[in-house]
């Protein structure tokens, strides 16, 4: 067996190529890692592939319906979904979610190694090398099938010894961003050969439209500048924070946040009541994940806001910039190393991290010179155009399988 180890990844047709993508994330409550999992294994059904999702179940009030995955995540082709049941809850404590975790995917490894057929050519990815470590260890204590190769997803590299086994003992890696690539190289010697820089997909949006036709979908009617955030949401979110007080600072403008549980968008309304900031609006949760872009597609000005203080600031390509990008709106947002593949001067407003006075200038200056922002945001949109699921997928599975 070849074993290919790739951080962070995004044509030909593969009908006889089978794709096990392994999820540490219960799939029944939508969240940003979960609708990356699923429009990735979407995206890779899309090249012809027979794919299944595996992910390990979690009690959580939220849950939706299995029967509700298709619509909830938008997916286009078909991925077969396979749970794992665990007695997980959503508050457990770490230890006891990892040997859940690591216990299901072992079973998974067993599966695959006794009982996946020799007729498909199979790829199993994961974006967490732990799960990939049974089936890893498996492999090398019994020996392979041929048919069977194993694909890794990193979003990060970090100096331990299972990061580092695994990047050793695989056969590729590929990167999300450059500052990942950087970092793996100081750990572990990788031929060129074997490691691709993948760079951050963009996912297919069924539903795009003007922004006119956005704001009729989602019932906005005012003439105040409407500024969006759709991240993750809650008052322990720095990033969150910087944009409310930004919002005091401007009660001109509207500021809208998708998402959140009830008790998350409660506790917000009281934090801006004791502020007296009266120009906030938040959707709650909403139960399509398509249903986010017809709010992305309506802002006059969109905001990712991560604080120097944030653990993945070095490595990490927050999913929604690109998402951003490609509304064809301005994007507001602080200068990253991480994010510098794809971002630049010339198509998104760079401010300074960590001050929400910086923030809003940023965002008044996008509203104030609305011909110069729209000329920003048309470049956003051209330079995110090759970088959509569809496309990025199809050139990771080019790389795996050395085809032109």
């Amino acid at each position: 067996m070849r074993i290919f180890y790739i951080t962070f990844l995004p044509d030909m047709s593969y009908p006889d190529l089978r794709i096990i993508v392994l999820s540490p994330y219960c799939l029944l409550r939508p969240t940003t890692n979960r609708i990356y999992d699923m429009r990735m294994s979407d995206a890779l059904a899309g090249h012809g592939a027979e794919v299944e999702i595996v992910y390990p179940y979690t009690y959580m009030r939220d849950n939706i319906r299995r029967a509700e995955i298709p619509k909830m995540y938008g997916t286009r082709f078909s991925v077969r979904e396979r749970m794992h049941w665990t007695p997980l809850r959503e508050h457990s404590p770490s230890w006891w979610r990892i040997s859940w975790i690591m216990f299901a995917f072992s079973m998974t490894a067993l599966r695959l190694r006794f009982f996946s057929g020799k007729r498909k050519q199979t790829l199993v990815f994961s974006r967490d090398p732990n799960l990939l470590l049974p089936i890893l260890l498996l492999m090398k204590w019994l020996g392979s099938r041929p048919v069977i190769r194993t694909v890794v997803l990193q979003a990060e590299m970090k100096d331990r010894k299972l990061y580092k086994w695994v990047a050793k003992n695989s056969d590729f890696l590929l990167a999300g961003v450059s500052a990942t690539k950087d970092a793996v190289r100081k750990l572990v010697d990788v031929p060129e050969d074997r490691f691709m820089l993948a760079l951050a997909p963009v996912p297919a949006y069924p539903n795009d439209c003007t922004k006119e036709e956005a704001r009729r979908r989602i019932g906005y009617s005012e003439k105040a500048p409407l500024v969006v955030y759709t991240g993750k949401l809650g008052l322990s979110n720095r990033e969150v924070r910087h944009i409310l007080e930004a919002a005091g600072l401007e009660p001109n403008y509207r500021f809208l946040f998708t998402g959140g549980r009830a008790s998350t968008v409660e506790a917000i309304k009281a934090w801006c009541a004791e502020r007296n900031i009266r120009n906030v609006i938040l959707t709650g949760f909403l139960n399509d994940s398509t249903a986010i872009r017809d709010y992305q597609l309506a802002a006059d000005v969109l905001v990712s806001y991560y604080t120097s203080e944030d653990h993945m600031v070095e490595f990490n390509y927050p999913q929604k910039i690109n998402e951003y990008l490609s509304t064809g709106n301005p994007v507001v947002t602080p200068d990253f190393a991480a994010t510098r593949d794809v971002i630049n001067d010339r198509n998104v407003i760079f401010v300074e991290p960590d001050d929400s006075k910086a923030l809003l200038n940023g965002i008044r200056k996008a509203i104030e010179q609305p011909e110069w922002a729209a000329g920003i945001a048309a470049q956003a949109k051209k330079d995110v155009a090759p970088l959509s699921f569809d496309e990025r997928t199809g050139a990771w599975l080019r790389f795996v399988l050395k085809r032109d």
